[in-house]
């Protein structure tokens, strides 16, 4: 979402958008924001075409009631995340997500970017990827969370007229979360280019994921990120 759009949110939910519907005129919104009706009443119907508000009228069109959707609730609570994250320091964050079977494509790429896994990572990648859903959308923010902190980049490449976008690594601990004890250190990847959305995290390591933590299908998985400061 444009930072532009982010104050309307912001005031809506301030003025009890959260909680159901409210009286909320384009002018008084222009007054908040300090843009003219004209602009406060565009920015209300792209929020409303992309299903970040819904708009009531009442009294014959007379008074506007709005209320927020579960879609935008969810913007601000990434928003949220992301700057209580800035603002109280780095800390411990932890993942939770069942394992997955990928579409086949872990190997080629992992095989793909093999030099740079070992010239950056320091590893000898296991030609594979363990793939975990996340369990919901709070895990969804905690991912962003993780992604804001700064990983080890490998720049993109293109061979043979194919081109490769970029990958970023975050140095994760993976267990299964059945409080069994066993660990292993992995990496967590943010890939320019994947078919998967941000409830899928794909994570390498040297070892085969799913043999050394006795990972199946289903299993619940803890992923778990430390800042560099705080290890």
């Amino acid at each position: 979402m444009k930072p532009q759009y982010w104050k309307l949110l912001v005031e809506i939910a301030k003025a009890g958008g959260l909680r159901g519907r409210i009286p909320l005129s384009t002018a008084r919104l222009g007054e908040i924001t300090s843009a003219s009706q004209q602009t406060a009443s565009r920015k209300l119907a792209y929020l409303e075409d992309q299903g970040y508000i819904k708009r009531f009228d009442i009294n014959g069109n007379k008074v506007q009631e709005i209320t927020l959707t579960e879609k935008a609730i969810i913007e601000l609570r990434n928003l949220h995340g992301e700057l209580s994250l800035i603002f109280a320091g780095p800390s411990e964050i932890v993942m939770r997500g069942r394992a997955i079977s990928g579409i086949g494509e872990g190997r080629y790429y992992v095989t793909k970017y093999a030099d740079y896994f070992r010239k950056n990572l320091g590893i000898e990648p296991w030609p594979g990827t363990l793939n975990v859903k996340l369990l919901d959308d709070r895990d969804v923010v905690l991912r962003s969370q993780v992604e804001i902190q700064g990983g080890i980049i490998m720049r993109g490449f293109t061979e043979e007229e194919r081109s490769f976008g970029d990958v970023f690594a975050y140095a994760v601990k993976i267990s299964k979360d059945n409080g069994n004890g066993k660990e292993s250190l992995a990496y967590f990847l943010k890939i320019e280019r994947t078919h998967y959305d941000k409830s899928v995290v794909e994570l390498i390591s040297s070892m085969k994921l799913r043999d050394v933590l006795d990972i199946k299908d289903g299993d619940v998985v803890r992923i778990v990120f430390l800042p560099k400061n705080r290890k």
